[in-house]
């Protein structure tokens, strides 16, 4: 059974699989090993937090261009960056392959504390800087933020659990599991108690998102060979 437990076919793997070297009996760990590790990490989160930052910047951005076909009366509900999700989703399954489990939720805490940061401390700058948009209540920033996060923990699981020789399973899985916790998680925490008819909002942006997730494979596909993983962590 202990033989299952490691070989089997799913084992949650984390970046310590690939990117840390393992030390041997009578080879301590010295200081100067460990701040190379620390830097070498530093460096690989540099370029997953600009892309999962710029994917959410995308989703301010165009949050009042709105599509008419889906429109709630006079008021278009259904916008651009609804569409542009599954990218931030892509983002993290990206880093996921590439790096692992552990990586890929970083990039999400340190993404969040960024834009966060930006917010705090730069909002003045950022109101030059950016085309002015309707900017949302905070219950709808604060729902879109813990459902965004549970839906991209569980997405890291699903895409790590689905792993193996064919390439689009992973993302497939991970992206479907997103759109599927996501969904309900902010409409309910956004809307619950309102006039707004967010139940059927929340099955056409869903069904929108498990359509991106097929659309997505596409641009996975095309960078796949690119962004390969590291020694330790399957897929093709």
């Amino acid at each position: 059974m202990a033989v299952g437990i490691d070989d089997g076919p799913y084992r949650l793997r984390s970046a310590t699989d690939a990117a840390w070297h393992q030390t041997g009996y009578g080879q301590p760990m010295t200081i100067g090993r460990r701040l190379a590790d620390a830097f070498r990490a530093v460096m690989r989160m540099i370029l997953p937090v600009l892309a999962l930052c710029t994917a959410l910047a995308a989703l301010y951005l165009y949050m009042d261009t709105a599509l008419p076909y889906f429109a709630a009366g006079k008021t278009p509900w259904l916008t651009v960056s609804h569409l542009l999700l599954p990218a931030a989703f892509l983002a993290v399954h990206l880093t996921n392959r590439r790096y692992g489990p552990a990586y890929a939720f970083a990039q999400i805490v340190l993404s969040f504390a960024a834009v966060g940061a930006a917010i705090v401390f730069g909002a003045q700058i950022i109101q030059l800087l950016l085309p002015e948009a309707a900017f949302p209540s905070v219950r709808e920033v604060a729902s879109f933020g813990g459902a965004f996060f549970v839906a991209g923990f569980l997405a890291i699981i699903a895409f790590d659990g689905a792993r193996g020789p064919r390439w689009w399973t992973a993302p497939l899985i991970g992206s479907i599991v997103a759109s599927l916790v996501f969904a309900p998680i902010f409409y309910a925490a956004a809307y619950a108690g309102s006039h707004t008819p967010w139940f059927e909002h929340m099955a056409i942006h869903a069904g929108l998102l498990l359509a991106g997730s097929v659309l997505g494979l596409l641009p996975y596909w095309m960078v796949r060979r690119i962004v390969q993983p590291l020694p330790g962590f399957g897929g093709f």
